[in-house]
């Protein structure tokens, strides 16, 4: 009967202890009279599968306060430094919003109620054993007085094979937390849906004045120019045009919705990321060219079918006219393009429609008026003559080079080959993890979001980018350059875009070295513009 007992007592106590070192992997806490911090862990074990989420909790008593990442005039920043296991890595961290605090002129940020810090650490493949995690927490707590504190932090996990579990402590933590996490809403989520709209319209609106569609607009030029003058014929052509121009661009809603339905991130100018799609482009471009340099007769069937879509009057071409050149476009991106296109990242899907309907009407508009109004068009342009055959010759330069610079792209999306110029500027692949490590210690960043296809993109570069006056500005303020290019598609700069609030590129992004904060750059730079940012 005793052995009974002795042994009852004994798994009593053995439940007790292993209850107790459950919970002690949960969760350690420590307290002063001014700060209670709290680290929970997701789960009571290591599964090398699974990363394993940290959460700390700050708690402030008493009207004392703690500083963020981004002190201001004065202060300290809290910090949480780690000792991992051999071969485990910390993944980015991030910090709950802080306020701002003003005492007599003097600006200071931090936390005065409750704050989180949030991780999680990837295990080493093959962990196995007891592994040991510590660190230290460190803090500056103000009131009328400021002191520094700290938590040295300890505590051991075995490694298991098995399916770990989130501990019920941690998820309700967790689920507090996220109202602290969440960010001020952005310049696409603040716009209301009419100034989204007419954004859209106006973006629309300026894409025909951007390089890519200026062979487009060559070819409609001469065609308006070579034309006679028939109201009713010419209104009805402008019409058809202008409804080639909006299924186009319904299409593409369409299609972009499909991708995403089945997960894909893709944004503006997604076609271009095909190599077959750039191949088809190139011999629509070089058939073109040879039609501008009558090398190729308007009567051969092949010819005959893409080289009425600039030069004759007939409905069925003006229709494929207006689809035609948003394709062209899609290499381009507008001001104001970006913020419309983004707005649908939060929106249901079928907001789609509205917003690319009104980017059709607006890159319609230009074209459809010429339509409509053609005598105000013959009144600028000279009678139909000789000029015509070299106005043709010297516009199939643009058109030539159109063609190499798409197999220029195309050669780039088979071959993946970095440009060296960037190299040389000391630019990096962008990779998220670094760029939140550098923003974390306070390091200015730039991201340059492009691609070879995007003409916007490349005039950027040549013009700022490329710049002696920018690469003084990155000397002198020691800024990292990360470039993400979309140029195939890449879901890591897929999922940074829509981060940003973007679906389209141009993009660029500056961290001022004050943390977390960044400023979206214009999409037409200049070294002005630069200047002004940067400065």
């Amino acid at each position: 009967m005793k052995k009974f007992w002795f042994l009852l007592i004994t798994c009593v106590f053995s439940l007790n202890l292993l209850c107790l070192s459950k919970a002690y992997a949960f969760s350690q806490n420590y307290e002063t009279d001014k700060v209670k911090v709290t680290l929970y862990t997701s789960f009571d074990a290591i599964n090398p599968n699974q990363n394993l989420d940290i959460l700390i909790k700050f708690e402030m008593k008493n009207g004392w306060h703690i500083f963020a990442q981004k002190v201001g005039d004065i202060g300290v920043p809290t910090q949480v430094q780690w000792n991992l296991p051999q071969w485990f890595q910390l993944m980015p961290e991030k910090w709950s919003r802080f306020k701002r605090f003003e005492t007599e002129g003097i600006v200071q940020y931090g936390y005065d109620d409750v704050a989180y810090y949030q991780t999680a650490i990837k295990p080493y493949e093959a962990a196995r054993g007891r592994l040991n995690f510590s660190g230290k927490i460190t803090w500056l707590a103000c009131k009328d007085e400021c002191v520094p504190e700290k938590f040295l932090f300890n505590f051991t996990l075995p490694a298991t094979q098995k399916n770990t579990v989130i501990n019920e402590n941690f998820a309700d933590e967790l689920i507090s937390s996220q109202k602290m996490f969440k960010q001020e809403k952005s310049d696409v989520e603040k716009q209301s849906f009419l100034g989204v709209l007419f954004m859209a319209f106006m973006g629309g609106l300026i894409l025909n004045f951007m390089p890519c569609v200026f062979p487009i607009l060559t070819l409609k030029a001469v065609s308006l120019a070579q034309g006679t003058y028939n109201k009713i014929k010419c209104r009805i052509e402008a019409l058809i045009y202008f409804a080639g121009v909006v299924t186009s661009f319904l299409l593409m809603a369409t299609i972009l919705i499909w991708l995403r339905n089945k997960g894909e991130d893709v944004g503006w100018g997604f076609q271009l990321q095909s190599p077959i799609f750039v191949f088809v482009m190139i011999v629509i471009f070089s058939i073109i060219f040879l039609m501008l340099l009558d090398l190729v007769s308007v009567n051969n069937p092949f010819a005959n079918h893409v080289g009425r879509i600039s030069f004759t009057k007939r409905k069925i071409n003006a229709f494929v006219t207006g689809f035609f050149a948003v394709l062209v476009a899609s290499p381009c991106t507008a001001p104001f393009m970006g913020i419309a296109i983004g707005y649908t990242l939060s929106q249901p899907i079928y907001i789609y429609y509205p917003i690319f309907l009104s980017l059709s009407l607006g890159y319609a508009l230009p074209f459809t008026l010429a339509g409509f109004y053609p005598k105000a068009v013959h009144k600028i342009l000279p009678k139909p003559g000789k000029w015509m055959e070299i106005f043709k010759k010297i516009f199939a330069i643009p058109v030539f080079f159109t063609v190499v610079w798409l197999i220029w792209v195309l050669f780039s999306q088979l071959t993946s080959k970095q440009d060296e110029v960037f190299q040389n500027m000391n630019w990096q692949k962008f990779d998220s993890v670094k760029v939140e490590n550098l923003v974390k210690n306070n390091k200015k960043v730039f991201i340059d979001f492009t691609a070879k296809w995007c003409i916007t993109c490349l005039v950027n570069k040549k013009i700022a980018l490329q710049s002696d006056a920018f690469a003084q500005i990155v000397q002198d303020k020691n800024i990292h350059l990360f470039v993400a290019d979309w140029t195939n598609h890449d879901e890591n700069v897929s999922k940074a875009l829509e981060a940003y609030g973007r679906k389209s590129i141009p993009l660029y992004i500056y961290y001022t070295g004050e943390g977390q904060d960044y400023k979206i750059l214009p999409q037409l730079l200049s070294k002005d513009i630069l200047k002004k940012e940067l400065n």
